[in-house]
């Protein structure tokens, strides 16, 4: 039961830092390490290789909804879609899955996802 309660509360503590980053791994045209780094309502997915940004999106986070609307980047994704993802703490990470996302580029990449905290 103590399990249950930290892992939500978790959850709001993420929505009310203003910086915090993660670390994980998405399959693009091959397997690229990625931090996602949220700043305020922006969040910058940004290749760890060479620190290029390779999408910037405008985030919310409720609860252990996270929506992703994308601002400009490499992606096919119309800036007018809005994805969403259910976010969940497990003892190996943050875990990212789809619930819904008109942009294949993004729910491909970022379903099934799991991302370890960058200090």
């Amino acid at each position: 039961m103590f399990v249950i309660l930290v892992s939500f509360a978790f959850i709001p503590a993420i929505a009310q830092q203003t910086h915090f980053k993660w670390k994980g791994t998405l399959n693009l045209d091959s397997p690229t390490d990625i931090i996602l780094d949220f700043t305020n309502d922006i969040c910058d997915a940004i290749r760890i290789a060479d620190s290029q940004s390779l999408e910037t999106m405008h985030y919310t986070l409720s609860d252990t909804l996270l929506t992703l609307q994308k601002i400009t980047g490499g992606s096919e994704c119309d800036s007018s879609s809005i994805g969403k993802y259910k976010i969940e703490k497990k003892d190996d990470g943050l875990h990212i899955t789809l619930i819904s996302d008109d942009c294949d580029d993004r729910s491909n990449a970022l379903d099934n996802t799991i991302w370890t905290k960058e200090e």
